[in-house]
């Protein structure tokens, strides 16, 4: 393949189909400071020509004083509507608040029978983050809900597991995950620990849209609770922990393998180290320029794990330390890239579908024939190969649209339980039933005890997806991100004006659910080819996913994969 061994197969161009004309801006973070007479604020906020609306993973806009910006005004309205929101559905569906025997509080003592509605609020270490999150929990609190406050910067994970372990109604978190530091975010769960569904999305924004003014909303002070980091990490190690009689050999194992990794400058660099320390890896290895939050991102251009850039300093302390695993956390902890090392002794990262794969069928036993079929989801830009193990083993295979807000409901209708998920952006749910949301934590666990296994045996994690190829066919991958002030035209283009033919074969056209997307499907002997184009989600840029898929070999992937980068790019140039 054209990319190097040690990078992830994705690459971003500029594209100038609406603007061809790049503008010069002061950054976000800038224009938040600026001092605005009282009058002209609230007038710039409630203008109504400019609203922040929720999307793939909630709300993301830069800080700043607008409307379509994060702001105290823009997060007190947005908490005012989703306290309304969740009084009203707590109103018209209402259940027994069950409350778990163990836990003691002054809603357990004022009402025991119908306690109060119950949120837990958590945060990243970005600018603004703290201010935002203290609004959140005292709003919360004015609108009479009892509220859990985290007391320093913590990973989301956190959020959806505490969420399902206590029982509570709803976790509001404040992150932007991976986008830039001008950015920030609002990240709402619900009371099953799921992200909010797309369908709820307009009720909860009529909701918000209700609050005339954020300044008249009422507010209570709430004190942070104890850390709960710590019984999140002992929940996650108990996850890999043996059984006794197994616990010295495991141990072993263990101290035998050389971990390394980032946290990106973000929030997971406590949990990651307290993690392995706990699971017993003792040669694990931090990349210290990035591990602490430092809402800058002073090492990278980017903070996402899947950029190149990104985890350059990863790549460097995985040399000095001779690595033989590698973990990439994003910013707030939810998503884990991972490297391995590669027969000539470097190092080169996996792509979120080779994690995934891996990992399904390392956490997913075959199906024995006895009860309901477990469920493995993915999406419909994620590799085909997660479909075709399903079917071999069994497992009942979901496809879905991305982001995890779609794909923790994949089991939905079906007659088991979602056992494993997973999406090509490095995002991967291990335990749906613990967290049932993508953790980057947990995968880091089971891939490191895995891979120390393995290591004792005299095996690797490239054996292991090499024998998943010359099972089920070899596959090859990548991404381009085309960065554009208006994404969403270029695919209405894409949409209006598909190809008929790519690598000289014929190209079906089929429409992704709710015009998120198109995907072109073609085959070329007996090996398939596919192109999905979309909006991001998160981000002012269109998505293009490249795959070939059941080649007969490495180097056939990798020529037809050669051969269609090269095409679409020729296509691209020309719009």
């Amino acid at each position: 393949m054209r990319q190097p061994a040690h990078q992830f197969p994705s690459r971003e161009i500029p594209f100038c189909f609406v603007r061809r004309r790049i503008r010069k801006t002061c950054s976000a973070v800038e224009s938040s400071l600026i001092v605005i007479p009282r009058k002209q604020r609230i007038g710039v906020f409630m203008d109504e020509s400019r609203q922040l609306s929720f999307g793939t993973a909630g709300l993301r806009a830069p800080v700043g004083p607008a409307r379509h910006q994060m702001n105290v005004l823009q997060v007190t309205r947005t908490t005012a509507g989703v306290a309304s929101w969740l009084a009203e559905r707590a109103a018209l569906n209402p259940v027994p608040h069950l409350v778990p025997e163990d836990e003691t509080g002054i809603g357990r003592a004022l009402y025991p029978q119908d306690g109060p509605l119950r949120v837990v609020v958590g945060y990243d270490a970005r600018y603004g983050s703290h201010t935002f999150a203290a609004t959140t929990a005292e709003v919360f609190a004015g609108a009479g809900f009892e509220v859990t406050l985290l007391p320093t910067p913590s990973p989301t994970p956190l959020i959806p597991w505490l969420v399902n372990k206590h029982g509570l109604d709803a976790g509001v978190q404040i992150t932007a995950s991976h986008n830039g530091a001008a950015d920030n975010g609002y990240k709402v769960f619900l009371s099953n620990g799921r992200q909010l569904y797309s369908e709820l999305e307009p009720e909860l924004e009529a909701h918000i849209n209700a609050v005339e003014d954020p300044i008249r909303v009422p507010r209570v002070t709430v004190r942070p609770t104890a850390d709960q980091l710590r019984r999140y990490v002992d929940e996650m190690v108990s996850l890999v922990t043996p059984d006794q009689a197994d616990l010295l050999r495991v141990n072993s194992e263990r101290g035998n393998l050389r971990v390394v990794y980032t946290a990106l400058h973000g929030v997971g660099g406590r949990a990651m180290a307290n993690a392995f320390q706990f699971a017993g890896f003792p040669h694990t290895h931090g990349v210290k320029a990035q591990q602490y939050p430092d809402p800058t991102f002073p090492t990278v251009a980017f903070p996402n794990p899947e950029e190149p850039s990104a985890i350059e300093l990863l790549l460097e302390r995985a040399k000095e330390k001779n690595a033989d695993i590698l973990f990439a956390l994003d910013p707030d902890a939810d998503r884990c890239a991972v490297g391995i090392r590669t027969a000539d002794g470097g190092h080169r990262m996996l792509s979120g579908d080779e994690v995934g794969t891996l990992l399904a069928t390392r956490l997913v036993p075959e199906y024995s024939g006895e009860g309901p079929r477990p469920v493995v989801a993915t999406t419909v830009v994620s590799s085909q190969l997660l479909g075709i193990i399903a079917e071999d083993k069994g497992w009942d295979y979901s496809e879905t649209l991305t982001g995890f807000k779609n794909l923790s409901r994949a089991a939905d209708g079906l007659d088991g339980p979602l056992a494993f998920a997973y999406e090509e952006a490095v995002g991967t749910c291990p335990v749906p039933d613990v967290v049932p949301d993508k953790d980057g934590i947990s995968t880091a666990l089971f891939m490191a005890s895995w891979a120390a296994e393995l290591k004792a045996q005299g095996a690797s994690l490239q054996q292991k997806l090499n024998e998943l190829y010359r099972r089920y066919g070899y596959f090859a991958s990548s991404q381009i991100a085309v960065r554009t002030s208006s994404p969403r035209e270029l695919v209405d283009h894409w949409i209006a004006h598909p190809q008929q033919e790519l690598i000289g074969v014929s190209v079906t056209p089929h429409i992704l659910p709710e015009k998120q997307g198109i995907a072109l499907h073609g085959q070329v002997g007996h090996v398939h080819i596919r192109a999905i184009g979309r909006v991001s989600g998160t981000e002012a840029k269109a998505k293009l996913y490249l795959e070939v898929g059941q080649a007969s070999s490495h180097d056939e992937a990798a020529q037809l994969l050669h051969q269609l980068e090269d095409e679409v790019q020729s296509w691209l140039s020309k719009l």
